[in-house]
């Protein structure tokens, strides 16, 4: 596009009409860098799944054959009498019966005996008793034992109101 402008000449005086080309203002390339830092997300909020290991049959309860009783990491427990390891460390059963845990020249084993061995017998009759042992009181006596009954307060409450009125009064 060409634009007409008026230019006065120096020599004439008179004013002398020329074309010259008009082109939009050059703009250069601006690459602009984030001044503030952005709002990012935070590096938390992720976690691993739990493996669940622990144990799963207690001494002194059944277990079916080929179930698990301790699942580890590492052969923190061992394997004993009729009972397997797997290539986790887990111990499983591979009978049916009783498991019972014991710790032998400090190595923990578990083993699995059937419902008719002497051992398992022995180990359910320690474990599942409903009659408390002579001279060891039961946790609920241990639990009343620390409070006095609520009848009992009361009464040396009103005792002790009575003997303050008995006092007060001529």
């Amino acid at each position: 596009m060409f634009a007409t402008s008026m230019r006065a000449s120096a020599f004439t005086g008179a004013s002398v009409s020329s074309c010259r080309p008009v082109c939009a203002p050059r703009s250069c390339l601006v690459i602009e860098a984030a001044h503030k830092k952005g709002a990012g997300s935070t590096k938390n909020g992720r976690d691993s799944e739990s493996k669940r290991r622990g144990v799963k049959v207690f001494g002194g309860q059944p277990v079916k054959a080929g179930g698990i009783i301790f699942r580890q990491t590492g052969s923190t427990w061992h394997a004993g009498e009729n009972v397997g390891c797997g290539k986790d460390y887990t111990i499983f059963s591979k009978v049916d019966g009783i498991v019972i845990y014991s710790k032998k020249k400090d190595q923990p084993k578990i083993s699995v005996f059937p419902f008719e061995h002497e051992k398992a017998r022995a180990a359910v009759s320690a474990t599942h008793t409903t009659a408390p042992k002579d001279g060891v009181p039961s946790r609920a006596e241990r639990h009343k034992a620390k409070y006095t009954p609520r009848a009992q307060q009361r009464a040396q409450q009103a005792a002790a109101i009575a003997a303050v009125a008995a006092k007060v009064t001529p």
